[in-house]
């Protein structure tokens, strides 16, 4: 099911379902504030969610405020859009507090990534609408105003993104393995998806196009992550398999340890399946962030290392 678009004039609603916007951490109500104001110029209004700003050590507040915060924007008829303010951790925890009925009876465009991926999956999976994998406050803050404007052509638009195409300065998209494939594209961060693993909120895989995406501060720990996603079977039922920027949260020292970097670990995990794959899109925890419809159909070319949106993502 999909969402109706976004028009301008509408008004767009921030929720917090993860980590705190505070002065501490990774986005503050300064940055907030500043992302707000793009959004006003491009023509939209918008509103806080009512626990959004609290902080409860990792988390946003209570679990029950910011199920609560989810279930009042998707019930409200004067919020058009959800957008999350950050990832972080936390989303997993609302799950099972969500009215996926509601969400299914007033679909609407939902916007985030990272921690967000719990959230992406379960409404696939139960209300069956399309989503968003895609930039949230501190990336729409910037002045720049690439990931915005992907952002706004995805959901205000209902036709399909075509091509996507890593902008100048990101990370050159690269072969894993050639061939091409088309399915339903779903996905996001790596670790939330082996951490549903198991759980009534994960969708099937076969024949979609995987995409995938994380920052960690080791290798092994993708790497940890991708092995349990292909024990689990999900890596073979993909018809096609989309790396985004996987990246470390620090440089490694020189005094540090022998490991793998994050390519040798495709070339052992990802490569061997044999299934179209390609490395490097702008979509994760790099500079730039494209936006992903979650369960919408697409065409991957690994060897021209490209992914084309076929169809439209909103109503």
């Amino acid at each position: 099911m999909k969402p109706p678009r976004l028009s301008r004039g509408q008004t767009i609603g921030l929720v917090s379902p993860a980590g705190p916007t505070d002065a501490g951490a990774a986005t503050t109500p300064e940055v907030l504030e500043k992302a707000r104001g793009r959004l006003v110029e491009e023509g939209f209004r918008t509103v806080v969610a009512r626990h959004a700003l609290e902080t409860r050590g990792y988390l946003a507040g209570t679990d029950a405020g910011r199920a609560a915060d989810l279930r009042a924007m998707f019930a409200d008829p004067d919020v058009h859009a959800v957008m999350c303010i950050r990832g972080g951790y936390g989303a997993m925890r609302v799950l099972a507090a969500l009215d996926y009925d509601l969400v299914r009876r007033h679909p609407k465009v939902f916007i985030g990534y990272s921690d967000i991926t719990a959230l992406h999956l379960a409404f696939h999976h139960r209300a069956g609408i399309v989503t968003f994998h895609g930039p949230m406050a501190n990336a729409v803050a910037q002045a720049d105003g690439h990931d915005l404007t992907h952002l706004l052509r995805a959901v205000t638009h209902a036709a399909p993104l075509g091509p996507l195409a890593n902008p100048p300065g990101a990370p050159t998209v690269e072969t894993l393995v050639p061939g091409a494939a088309e399915g339903v594209l779903i996905g996001g961060n790596v670790a939330l998806l082996a951490s549903l693993l198991g759980t009534p909120y994960l969708p099937r895989f076969e024949g979609a196009l995987l995409f995938l995406e994380d920052i960690v501060d080791h290798p092994y720990q993708l790497d940890r992550n991708l092995v349990q996603l292909r024990l689990a079977g999900v890596l073979d039922a993909a018809a096609g398999i989309i790396i985004g920027e996987c990246r470390l949260r620090a440089e490694r020292a020189a005094s540090a340890p022998p490991t793998l970097s994050i390519r040798e670990v495709l070339d052992d995990l990802i490569v061997p399946l044999g299934k179209p794959a390609i490395y490097g899109l702008a979509c994760g925890h790099g500079t730039y962030h494209l936006t992903l419809p979650t369960g919408v159909r697409a065409r991957l070319d690994a060897t021209q290392g490209a992914l084309s949106i076929e169809e439209a993502a909103v109503a």
